[in-house]
C-alpha cells in the first residue's frame, strides 16, 4: 500500500464549503484512474485524511471487510480503475451505484456517485461522492418488491393540457406506452385499437377519457376498471388501469396499469366451477331437465328480467301409474326420457324445461306474442306424446293433460303462475285427457 502523502497542489477547502459537504457525505475523493490514485477531499470519519493520496486500489481494499460479498463485487465491477477508465471510453460521465455493507449487524445502504472528466491532455478522473441512503434504498426497495414487481407502468397525466409522461415503466410482454405523450386523447385510441382485444376496445376507450375518468373520480380516490390485452408472451392478458389524483386542484392524475392475469383466469375457472355446479345443483339426473328448484329459479330469473308476455304450461302424464304397473319402472323411466326429448324439440330454442317431480313436467315460454302461440305449443306437445308407444299390446295409451298460464294475467311469479297451470291440466285431465286448458 503507497504511504500516505500530502498532495503540495491540493489547497484545503474553504470551512463553509467543507462544513456543508460534511453533512452531505460520508466522504469525498478524486480518483486518478490511469495512475491508480486518489486523493481524499473529504472523510467525516477521518477528518486528518484529507489532501492525502493514497493507492486507489489499496484504499478501497480497506472497506473489504466492511462491505458485503455483494457489495466488494459491486465497488470493483463499477469504481475500480479499470471500470472507471472502461466507462469513460464507452462515453459514460456519470455512474450511480448502491453498496451493502454491515453495521452492527444490519445490512446498511450507501450510494457512490461518480462523475467522470477529461481535462486538457485527455487524462481521465473521477470525482466520487459518498453517502449514507438507508431511508432512500429503503422506498426504492420497497418500491420494487411492492409496486414495480405488480405494476407495468406509471403515467402522470396532465388532465387540463391533455398531455402525458411515463415515469417507469419495466419489461413485460405487454407493450408499454411512449415514454412522453403531447394527445393523451389520441394516444389512447391508438393504444387501444392495436393492443387491446376487440371485444374490450370501444369500453377501454369510453372509460379512459379525460371527461368520463374526471366524473369517475368525483369523490373517489381511485377509479379502476380491466380489460383484456394482446400479450406477445402469453397471447391474452388481464390489465386493470387504475387512476388517482397525485394533483386533483391541478387535474394530475397518476394511472397506473396492473396485471391482473392470473386472478381473472382463476375468477373465470371459479366462475365456470360455480356454473357448472349449479347445473349438477339444479338438473334432474333421469331427464336432463331442470330439477324442481331449478325450473323454480330460473323462470323466477327470466320473470324478474321483466321481458314480456310469457306462457308457463303444467305437464301431467296420462295413465303413468299404469305403466310403472305393468312393465316396471325402468319403462317407466325410459318413457318419462322420452317426453323430456320431446319438451326439448318443441320449446328448446328459447324455452325452459324442467321436471317438477314424478310424472309431472314445467315449461316456460318467454317471448310469446299471444295465447294462441302458448295453445299451439300445448297442442304440438299433446300429439307429440300420444304417438309415443309402449311394448307389448297397447293395452295403456300414452298421453298427457296440460295446463296453461299467462303472465303477467294470470301472475307474475312462479308458485301463482304454476298453481294456476296445475289446476287447469287436473281440469284437461277431467275433460279426457291428452288435451290442454287454458282457463278455469
Amino acid at each position: 500500500m503507497a504511504n500516505p502523502r500530502t498532495d503540495p497542489k491540493k489547497p484545503p477547502l474553504p470551512e463553509a464549503l467543507q462544513g456543508a459537504l460534511n453533512r452531505m457525505f460520508f466522504s469525498v475523493v478524486a480518483v486518478d484512474p490511469v495512475r491508480d490514485t486518489v486523493s481524499i477531499l473529504l472523510n467525516r470519519e477521518n477528518p486528518a485524511q484529507a489532501g492525502q493520496t493514497l493507492s486507489w486500489s489499496a484504499y478501497t481494499a480497506r472497506y473489504a471487510p466492511v462491505l458485503t460479498g455483494d457489495g466488494n463485487a459491486l465497488l470493483q465491477k463499477r469504481f475500480s480503475s479499470q471500470a472507471l477508465l472502461g466507462a469513460a471510453r464507452r462515453g459514460e460521465r456519470e455512474i450511480v451505484q448502491d453498496l451493502p455493507y454491515v453495521k452492527g449487524g444490519r445490512t446498511c445502504w450507501v450510494t457512490v456517485s461518480a462523475s467522470l472528466s477529461q481535462d486538457d491532455q485527455g487524462d481521465w478522473s473521477a470525482c466520487l461522492f459518498i453517502r449514507q441512503n438507508d431511508e432512500e434504498h429503503l422506498l426504492r426497495s420497497i418500491i420494487d418488491l411492492y409496486v414495480y414487481n405488480t405494476c407495468d407502468y406509471f403515467i402522470c397525466l396532465d388532465m387540463k393540457h391533455n398531455s402525458y409522461v411515463t415515469f417507469n415503466g419495466r419489461p413485460s410482454g405487454s407493450p408499454l406506452p411512449p415514454e412522453t405523450g403531447e394527445d393523451y386523447d389520441a394516444a389512447l385510441e391508438d393504444y387501444a385499437r392495436a393492443y387491446v382485444v376487440p371485444e374490450d376496445q370501444d369500453m377501454c376507450i369510453h372509460k379512459m377519457q379525460r371527461d368520463y375518468v374526471r366524473r369517475q373520480l368525483e369523490g373517489k380516490d381511485t377509479y379502476s376498471f380491466s380489460v383484456g390485452v394482446v400479450d406477445t408472451i402469453r397471447g391474452y392478458a388481464r390489465k386493470r388501469l387504475t387512476y388517482r389524483y397525485y394533483d386533483r386542484q391541478a387535474e394530475m392524475v397518476l394511472l397506473s396499469r396492473t396485471d391482473v392475469t392470473e386472478i381473472f383466469l382463476e375468477e373465470q375457472a371459479r366462475l365456470k366451477e360455480l356454473q357448472a355446479a349449479r347445473v349438477r345443483a339444479e338438473t334432474d339426473p333421469l331427464t336432463g331437465l331442470l330439477n324442481y328448484g331449478g325450473i323454480l329459479a330460473r323462470v323466477e330469473e327470466a320473470l324478474q328480467a321483466g321481458t314480456g308476455p310469457a306462457a308457463l304450461l303444467f305437464l301431467d302424464l296420462d295413465n303413468f301409474k299404469q305403466v310403472n304397473d305393468l312393465y316396471g319402472h325402468p319403462e317407466g323411466d325410459k318413457l318419462l326420457w322420452k317426453v323430456a326429448q320431446i319438451l326439448l324439440l318443441h320449446t328448446g330454442r328459447e324455452g325452459l324445461q324442467g321436471r317438477a317431480g314424478g310424472d309431472e313436467f314445467v315449461v316456460f315460454l318467454p317471448h310469446i306474442t299471444d295465447r294462441a302461440q302458448a295453445e299451439a305449443c300445448a297442442r304440438h306437445i299433446c300429439g307429440a306424446v300420444s304417438s309415443l308407444t309402449l311394448p307389448g299390446d297397447g293395452s295403456v295409451a300414452v298421453s298427457c293433460s296440460i295446463g296453461g298460464a299467462l303472465a303477467p294475467e294470470d301472475g307474475r311469479d312462479y308458485q301463482t303462475l304454476v298453481a294456476a297451470a296445475d289446476r287447469r291440466a287436473y281440469l284437461a285431465k277431467g275433460r279426457g285427457k291428452n288435451t290442454y286448458q287454458f282457463e278455469g
